[in-house]
């Protein structure tokens, strides 16, 4: 009898486990802050699987560029992100941007792309209120 109660609740708590889902995000805003002192041109922001992008074409020193959308659940696709900084057109990788834990499903997020003085990029999820 203890044997099959053992089953019975190993059983119960695998399912259990087995129904647990990732997390739903969304997001509504793609913000592009520039924090150098120099003009930033042509960034493209380019997911491969879908299809979809944003570019800016110019943003000023110390400038942002910002897209709000309809609000849209993150897939977690790779995406590419290219820019001209001074004389050079930089890229990079394909990557997935990851949403920290901290973050509430109740509030959809914003995708912040800082360009830092360097030229080099940081991106990162921020979330506000439901009003973002």
């Amino acid at each position: 009898m203890i044997k099959i109660y053992t089953i019975l609740m190993l059983g119960i708590f695998l399912s259990a486990c087995a129904t647990v889902k990732e997390p739903q995000y969304f997001y509504n805003e793609i913000l592009i802050a520039n924090k150098t002192r120099e003009l930033i041109q042509d960034v493209q922001i380019s997911v491969s699987e879908t299809g979809r992008g944003f570019s800016c074409g110019n943003i000023a020193p110390l400038g942002i560029c910002s897209n709000k959308i309809p609000s849209r659940r993150y897939m977690k696709n790779p995406i590419r992100i290219t820019w001209v900084f001074g004389n050079s057109a930089r890229q990079t990788n394909e990557f997935v941007l990851e949403v920290p834990a901290t973050m509430d499903t109740m509030f959809p997020l914003r995708g912040v792309l800082e360009i830092s003085p360097q030229g080099s990029l940081s991106a990162y999820f921020e979330q506000g209120s439901a009003d973002m």
